[in-house]
């Protein structure tokens, strides 16, 4: 694992341009605290920051092939290098080395730009060409590893992260209006968006074939093929149960994740996804590891009991970390406030913290994001089945029934009964995608757009906030998978949030938090050949009456102790409706402030107030929309501005000390246990 840069000035002095990019690298060095290296051609210079895990003891260097024409920079693994080394072997090929990345130079020569369908890896390439003078990026498959990317009139850069991108000084950091409007719209970046407006993100999927002349992008690989051109699963699988199947489909995966080199560990939340993960990577490596898991200090939202009851079960070393809203303030305070682009999803706190606490004993964990989008996962799926109910209902019973749920909603917890009826009634009249955007997403497409200063919004049209999935909308037409008039089927939802919120938020969400420790994260569910099967499956094998992920429960059957099937799905997240309204009250509403949002220039004063006033007075639930603003206000204090956002933690000082926690707040966070930071859990 790695961070990459490169920048391709031919008329810059190659001094200069060593300069910029050991910048650019040396921004990166929490991507890859192994060591460094950076090499100069004749007109370009790439740079790598090394996280050593495969090969460990080789040193930081710029792959090439054998007679030097072929240079490439890559963060990621390549899971599958062995057979591809003996297949590059037969042909003449003679690769020097054990490191897995090192097959991408000569895979080129064989296969040129089609050379990521190949690999079966998490993995960002920056390839240069010296014969043909073509520089070439491409990005796996679901987005796992990130590459951002300018073109100016100083030449064409690259890095990992956009903060690197921004040591070159004439990149500027002005905001994209565009992107930031679908990022309130969604709560996250994705697809080539990036918040500063110089800026373009490689899609995952896509490679990036940069001359002289021009940048061409192509994808060489679309999720919603795979359920377009199936026949019939069923059929296909035979007499193998579709529970079968997919454990056979995840136990090869998870085994092709684990480390051979290094010690590894798993992270734990409580659910079927890393539980699984766990177990069976207990089967493969035939020993203890660690395990690590975050106990949330507030009622409805605690799941380290069924993450503890995994790990007794496997016999791992178990650790647990405790997040109470001081812990969420620090993790804002040493992290989030720092990052290079917004990310409207809290669960980043907890992550963050998790990933400090595994780097202190592994430098790899494994994962279970992308389980609930191939196997159907969440509550919206079933929501969608049952959409047409919602439209029968006389508009005045349904708005009636929202505001009997807004008034009677639980607010300990974010996901209840309440909160269900409150999003499946008040987006009634909404398109199905649209619907899915509204119950997944942050804010309605119009607010979107008046969140935003009055200096940003004006150069947008009014389909700014919509126009991922206007675009995914027609891909799927395209492919044939939806129609005029029919309701979408569940995989079209289930390929949505694949296509955008795996990528711009979970996998985002990890990869920067794992990244910011030195450690590796590592996704089973994520290998190609698992996806396409998950893919392929019938409706029937994947949301079965008002259960979602059936043939992962059946695989799942005998494995996991039953109180964790037995679960419903929560998600990973910290109280921060409660901790706003509550012990960060003061926080948030100071970094809200209407003369502070004025100076950042990036949010509208008033829109975002009635936000905050109607959540603060329990007219609606807005938190996850509060922290989508904080994120945001807070980037472009550090980004835009160039400043130091103030810190929470004193703000947490101020409130308990009677300004923030209204007298009698149902909202106040609930008592619980406080042990230290970390304490180690023995199972069994």
């Amino acid at each position: 694992m790695c961070g990459i840069a490169g920048l391709w000035a031919p008329r810059m002095d190659r001094h200069e341009r060593i300069a910029h990019v050991t910048a650019m690298v040396e921004r990166l060095r929490h991507r890859g605290p192994s060591g460094l290296a950076v090499w100069d051609g004749d007109e370009i210079t790439l740079g790598i920051a090394r996280l050593a895990i495969v090969a460990r003891h080789s040193p930081a260097s710029v792959l090439e092939n054998e007679t030097g024409s072929l240079r490439a920079v890559v963060n990621g693994e390549v899971y599958n290098h062995v057979a591809i080394v003996r297949e590059l072997a037969a042909r003449g090929h003679d690769l020097g080395t054990t490191l897995d990345t090192a097959v991408i130079p000569h895979l080129y020569e064989e296969r040129g730009a089609r050379f990521p369908m190949a690999l079966d890896g998490m993995f960002a390439v920056a390839l240069w060409d010296a014969d043909a003078r073509r520089l070439t990026l491409a990005r796996d498959r679901a987005g796992e590893k990130p590459l951002f990317h300018a073109r100016t009139a100083e030449g064409f850069a690259f890095a990992s992260e956009p903060g690197a991108l921004q040591a070159l000084p004439w990149i500027s950091r002005d905001p994209s209006p565009a992107a930031l409007a679908r990022y309130l719209a969604h709560g996250f970046i994705a697809g080539e968006d990036c918040a500063f407006a110089a800026l373009r993100q490689l899609p995952p999927g896509h490679v990036l074939e940069v001359d002289a002349q021009a940048a061409r992008a192509t994808r060489y690989w679309r999720p919603w093929d795979v359920p377009s051109t199936r026949a019939t699963p069923r059929a296909a699988r035979g007499a193998i149960a579709a529970g079968d199947a997919a454990l056979v489909a995840l136990e090869s995966a998870v085994a092709s994740r684990v480390p051979g080199e290094v010690p590894f560990g798993i992270f734990l939340s409580g659910g079927i996804d890393s539980g699984l993960v766990a177990t069976l990577a207990a089967r493969v490596l035939g020993r203890a590891f660690p395990t690590f898991s975050m106990r949330i200090a507030h009622r409805g939202y605690d799941e380290s009991a069924l993450a503890r009851a995994v790990a007794t079960s496997i016999g791992a070393e178990h650790h647990e970390l405790v997040m109470d809203a001081a812990a969420g303030a620090e993790a804002l305070d040493a992290f989030a406030a720092e990052m290079d682009q917004p990310l409207g999803d809290p669960s980043v706190l907890p992550t963050w913290a998790l990933a400090r606490l595994a780097s202190a004993h592994v430098p790899v964990v494994l994962t279970g994001e992308g389980g609930d989008e191939l196997f159907a996962g969440y509550p919206t799926y079933l929501g969608h089945r049952h959409a047409a109910i919602a439209q029968r209902i006389p508009r005045a019973a349904a708005t009636a029934a929202v505001a009997l749920a807004r008034r009677f909603r639980p607010k300990h917890h974010h996901v209840t009964i309440a909160h269900l009826i409150e999003r499946f009634l008040a987006t009634r009249d909404l398109p199905p995608f649209e619907r899915h955007l509204a119950w997944f997403g942050t804010a309605r497409p119009d607010e979107a757009t008046a969140l935003l200063a009055p200096s940003l919004r004006a150069s947008l049209d009014a389909d700014a906030p919509l126009a991922h999935v206007m675009a995914f909308e027609r891909a799927l037409a395209a492919a044939g998978l939806t129609r005029a008039g029919v309701p979408p089927p569940l995989v079209a939802y289930q390929l949505l949030d694949f296509e955008l919120y795996l990528s711009g938020d979970l996998l985002t969400k990890v990869d920067r938090c794992t990244m910011a420790h030195g450690v590796e994260s590592r996704a089973p569910f994520l290998r190609p050949a698992l996806i396409e099967y998950a893919l392929a499956l019938d409706e029937r094998d994947t949301l079965r009456g008002r259960q979602g992920k059936w043939a992962l429960r059946r695989a799942a059957a005998g494995l996991l102790p039953p109180e964790v099937l037995a679960r419903r799905k929560q998600g990973f997240s910290p109280p921060f409706s409660a901790w706003a309204r509550g012990p960060l009250r003061g926080a948030v509403a100071a970094t809200l402030a209407p003369e502070r949002i004025a100076r950042a220039g990036v949010l509208d004063p008033i829109a975002a107030g009635r936000v905050l006033d109607d959540h603060l007075a329990c007219r609606t639930d807005r938190g996850r929309t509060l922290w989508t603003l904080v994120s945001l206000q807070l980037w472009a204090e550090r980004w835009v501005l160039g400043g130091t956002p103030g810190t929470w933690a004193g703000s947490l000082a101020r409130s308990a000390n009677g300004a923030g926690i209204a007298a009698g707040s149902t909202d106040a966070p609930q008592p619980a246990p406080q042990p230290a930071p970390s304490e180690v859990v023995p199972a069994g």
